[in-house]
């Protein structure tokens, strides 16, 4: 073999070797959903109407992540998620490019370290765990359930770093939200905990959730606990919270909630869910409310899904139907 050809396979080991070292080192997803319902509405306040809407199940989203491994068991991982509505095309979250997530960090044996935008920590108790329709469809318990953090604030902290990390049946989850107020370090902050424990048909959850006012004196809070049960033949879940709120320019809270829940397996491809809400407000306003919901899922294929669900608050007399259908890609 002349100079030549030696040359010319040399510089083609070398680069099918770069190229299959960057392939093995990183790793870039990009994937979504699109859901989109028809949605029916009515109250003793609000007449009833008939719409199309964009958030019924697993809101629409299109987001990147990936990871680059950085050799030594650790890795770096981002997420970047937007939001937007089908039904418009507009983007959702107040208009931000990725206001679902957005954020950057590290991942290795001392657990993963997060940077950015997400979801809080407690809010993902609500819906991985406890509430059977996911915090969404008729039946969503976010309006109970922690509503004076998620409905009154947000289910999201930004300017934040989140910590997690799996040991054996145990995951601990903690983030601090910086509140970038000069000259008050409690202004605004956030501090919100998630800790969930995994044996067999159990899983247990708890969480504890702490806004600040922009005074950094007076603050909204959360105690959060619950759980389900795997029987086989349906899944029990259960929640319930400890609510109060005394920040300056929001309404004062003192309530506490109860959840109870099943998923029901239907052959291969179908669910039934079904909840009742309890809330119980303790201020004068005595706002008590009691929810009632129920709703199916099909799955037609592993990304796509038919789902249907009604939910009634007595207070009011409010209630809510909705037919439509997701896709993942």
């Amino acid at each position: 073999m002349n100079k030549f050809l030696l040359k010319q396979a040399a510089a083609g080991a070398v680069l099918a070797m770069a190229a299959g070292a960057a392939s093995a080192q990183s790793n870039v997803t990009v994937y979504g959903i699109v859901n989109i319902n028809a949605l029916y509405t009515k109250s003793d306040i609000a007449p009833a109407r008939w719409g199309i809407d964009p958030g019924g199940w697993w809101a629409s989203r299109l987001g990147f992540r990936g990871t680059e491994d950085l050799g030594g068991g650790v890795s770096a991982v981002f997420q970047l998620e937007n939001g937007f509505s089908p039904d418009t095309g507009m983007m959702g979250q107040g208009g931000r490019l990725f206001g679902r997530h957005a954020w950057v960090g590290l991942k290795g044996d001392f657990g993963t370290i997060r940077l950015g935008r997400a979801w809080t920590p407690t809010y993902t108790l609500l819906c991985d765990t406890i509430d059977p329709f996911e915090d969404a469809l008729s039946g969503a318990a976010g309006g109970f359930l922690g509503r004076n953090i998620f409905t009154t604030i947000d289910i999201r902290m930004q300017n934040s770093l989140f910590y997690a990390k799996t040991i054996g049946g145990f995951k601990a989850d903690l983030a601090y939200s910086l509140g970038e107020t000069a000259g008050n370090s409690s202004a605004n902050r956030q501090i919100s905990t998630a800790f969930t424990y995994s044996a067999g048909p159990l899983k247990a959850v708890f969480g504890y959730h702490d806004v600040k006012d922009a005074n950094g004196i007076g603050s909204s809070k959360l105690l959060l606990a619950g759980g389900t049960y795997d029987l086989g033949v349906a899944k029990v879940h259960f929640g319930i919270d400890q609510q109060k709120t005394n920040a300056a320019g929001l309404a004062a809270v003192d309530a506490n909630d109860i959840l109870l829940g099943l998923t029901v397996p239907v052959g291969a491809s179908g669910r039934v869910l079904a909840s009742v809400n309890r809330l119980d407000d303790h201020t004068a306003r005595n706002a008590d409310m009691r929810k009632y919901a129920i709703g199916y899922t099909h799955n037609l294929s592993k990304r796509t899904t038919l789902f249907t669900s009604y939910g009634y608050t007595d207070r009011d007399s409010a209630s809510r139907m909705d037919f439509g259908i997701r896709h993942m890609f």
